[in-house]
Order: C-alpha cells, then sequence, then structure tokens
C-alpha cells in the first residue's frame, strides 16, 4: 500500500468504489478512506422493508470487469433482478464488490484536507496523515441533509432528518409529524406506522405523486415510446442515461434550473399501498414556525390557507438534500472557500476537476455541473470511467 499516493479517494459509497476499481485496472496508484457502503448501512438497519426506488440493472457499482454487477450477484442468490430490490441487499452487494475487487479501502474518516504546495495534505481520524497529488471526493449525500430553517432551530433530540433515523423501532407510541413529499417522507411515514408509532404526514402540496408500475414485458411499440433507463422510463430519462455527457456542454442558466426541478418529488408504486389510505395526509399544509413545549414540539401550520396547529413528539424531516461546499467540513476552511461554485455546488470541468488543480468531485456533489443523472448510483459509470481515464494521463512519464 502506497503511503503517499498519487490519488486519494475519500468515501467508500458506490462512487468511491467505483473509481477505485477504475484506477486499479489502469494501473494508477491510489488509496481510498472511509466505511464501506456506510450511508447506505445506515438506512437499511433502520428497519422495516426499505426499497430501492431504483432498477437493478441501474444500480451497479462499476467495474471494467465483467459479472460484477447487481445482476450478476443477485441472480444466484434468488433474489430480485428487477425492482423493488431491497436496500439491505444493495448494500451486501456493494461490501461483496468491496471484497472482491476493492479489498484495500481504509475504513477511517478523512478529517482534514489542506493544500500544500504540490497537492493536498490528508490528516485521518486516527491521527495519521499522507499527501496526495489528487483528491476525489466521493462521499455521496452524507453531509447533505437539509432540515428547513423553521425546524433546525429545534433542539437536537426533537427532530431528524431521514437520513439520520437509526431505528424506527424507537418511536413505538410516539406522535410524529414526517415532513415532505418524496420517497424518504413517505417511506419514513409507513416505515414509523409500522413500528408502531403514529405518523402525520405534512404535504405542502396538493396531492401526492405516484410512480406508476412498469411491467418487465411489454410492446415494442410502448418500448420505444417510453423506453426503460437506469434513471426511470421515457425518452428524457433515457436520454439523460445514454447521453451522460450532454448537459455538462449546457449554458449554466439552462442546466441548473433543469436539475433543480427534474424528478419532482413522488413515491414508488409499491410503497402507494403502505401509506394511501392508512395513515393520516394533511396536504396543503406549511410549517410556519415550530417550538418546543415540555418535551414536545407545537407547529404552527398553514393548512389550505388558514391557521392550524398540531402537537407532536417528534419531527422527521423528509426534505431531502441540499449541495452545499460549506457542509464538506473536512475541507479546511480556505480551500472550500476559494472553489468556484455553482450556486452553493462546486463548479466542475469535463473531468469532474474542481477550479483548484487535483481535487474532483463526483456523485450528488457533481449533479449541478452535469445534470440530475449523477445524484443516483447509475452515474457512477460514466464518472469511474472519467476520471481514472483522466488521471492515468496525469501520472509522470515513466523513466
Amino acid at each position: 500500500m502506497v503511503n503517499n499516493p498519487s490519488v486519494a479517494i475519500i468515501g467508500a459509497g458506490p462512487y468511491g468504489l467505483s473509481i477505485a476499481a477504475h484506477l486499479a485496472t489502469a494501473g494508477v496508484e491510489h488509496r481510498i478512506f472511509g466505511r464501506p457502503m456506510h450511508f447506505w448501512s445506515q438506512i437499511a438497519n433502520a428497519g422495516g422493508e426499505r426499497y430501492l426506488k431504483s432498477y437493478c440493472f441501474g444500480t451497479n457499482v462499476s467495474t471494467p470487469n465483467r459479472g460484477f454487477s447487481f445482476a450478476d450477484y443477485s441472480r444466484p442468490r434468488g433474489l430480485e433482478v428487477f425492482e423493488p430490490c431491497t436496500i439491505a441487499d444493495f448494500v451486501a452487494y456493494g461490501n461483496w464488490f468491496q471484497q472482491q475487487l476493492v479489498s484495500w479501502v481504509d475504513p477511517v474518516d478523512v478529517l482534514l484536507v489542506s493544500q500544500r504546495s504540490r497537492g493536498f495534505e490528508l490528516t485521518l481520524e486516527d491521527g495519521r496523515s499522507l499527501t496526495a497529488r489528487h483528491i476525489v471526493v466521493a462521499t455521496g449525500l452524507s453531509c447533505f441533509a437539509h432540515v428547513p430553517s423553521t425546524l433546525s432551530s429545534l433542539p437536537g433530540p426533537l427532530v431528524t432528518h431521514t437520513a439520520n433515523v437509526s431505528d424506527f423501532g424507537v418511536f413505538k407510541g410516539f406522535h410524529v409529524a414526517v415532513v415532505g413529499a418524496g420517497q424518504s417522507a413517505l417511506e419514513a411515514a409507513a416505515l414509523l406506522h409500522e413500528a408502531g408509532a403514529r405518523p402525520q404526514l405534512l404535504v405542502r402540496g396538493q396531492s401526492i405523486s405516484w410512480q406508476s408500475r412498469v411491467p418487465k414485458g411489454r410492446s415494442i411499440w410502448r418500448r420505444l415510446r417510453s423506453p426503460i433507463s437506469g434513471l426511470g422510463t421515457g425518452p428524457k430519462a433515457w436520454l439523460l442515461t445514454n447521453l451522460p455527457s450532454a448537459m455538462h456542454s449546457l449554458p449554466d442558466m439552462l442546466r441548473i434550473p433543469f436539475v433543480q426541478t427534474h424528478l419532482p418529488a413522488e413515491g414508488a408504486w409499491w410503497l402507494r399501498k403502505r401509506v394511501e389510505h392508512v395513515l393520516p395526509v394533511h396536504l396543503k399544509t406549511m410549517i410556519v414556525s415550530a417550538r418546543e413545549h415540555e418535551g414536545r414540539i407545537t407547529l404552527q401550520l398553514q393548512k389550505d390557507g388558514k391557521p392550524d396547529h398540531l402537537m407532536v413528539d417528534h419531527v422527521i424531516a423528509g426534505t431531502g438534500y441540499q449541495i452545499d461546499l460549506q457542509s464538506l467540513g473536512f475541507l479546511d476552511t480556505g480551500l472550500r472557500t476559494s472553489i468556484d461554485r455553482l450556486n452553493y455546488a462546486p463548479k466542475l470541468s469535463s473531468r469532474f476537476e474542481s477550479s483548484i488543480t487535483g481535487l474532483y468531485f463526483v456523485g450528488p456533489s457533481s449533479s449541478m455541473s452535469f445534470g440530475p443523472l449523477f445524484r443516483f448510483v447509475v452515474g457512477a459509470t460514466y464518472t469511474a470511467h472519467t476520471v481514472a481515464t483522466h488521471l492515468k494521463c496525469r501520472q509522470p512519464a515513466l523513466p
């Protein structure tokens, strides 16, 4: 193992593992840090029936080698190979991939990255330090959970983002307000109900959107009219999946609004029966303020244009993620503030490199520059191939 490698990868989720696998094939010396599949493991371990919203074939950790797709793992084990696939099975697949192809993962967190004259210095949580010429930030969504300002002022023990729920069972008997209308909020409400809690779902919109089930067997006409791709169904999803670099060439003024509005909040078809007519849903409802009183929470609401209130024991925010460089506390202040941005996200070259030479961002952090495909695992193949090819070209020539 190289102590001071050419490349250091921060994060051992699907994107980090994919880049390590491609770099290894390309013969580029590197190190990779992080607990493998940690973000996904936490979601799976929170309990209940939890499934991926994506198709099996669109949720691969990427490698140039054949035989390591999610379906390759699932088929001989008798697991689902289309949808819905469980998150626990995806975690097991990712760990299997890591053990088979990226066995050198160093399962420690990076505490600090500082820029140096010839690269970067990394300080690890166990006190070790090393230098690297290139850094690839592949931390996924784990740093970017977004809690609205109306809720963030509540005491920490009373409000939890869906990504940070470690056990839905601890809410048994609790009155819980779940905020949001996307998959994470809808799934959290269902899991709370099934764990014996008393959830109520607060939705700003006039209705909840649900995906329709897409059968595997479809007519040729139907497949041509609405093709299935790793990002979903329809021509737009097909184009985004099969032309992954196209959006990077668009002007920022066109790409940014598209990224912000594409794929609005909706629930998976298989979740609908666990929510609809099962638990209370408050539509056209906004939280005006929230305050703690004797260990409980009073929510002041605007419901269908009229004032209302709700008292609960806990609030769970299914309010998504906001890519913000300020959330990456392991980048030292000087480095973090000097990176060119698109809104709050890093502005990246066509090779995923930021304005700081040698510093790359992949996965959801790259979506503002590359499009919504890269908020999902399906974007890992193009990313890993592009970054690995670029870094191989940057290696010093042999004497």
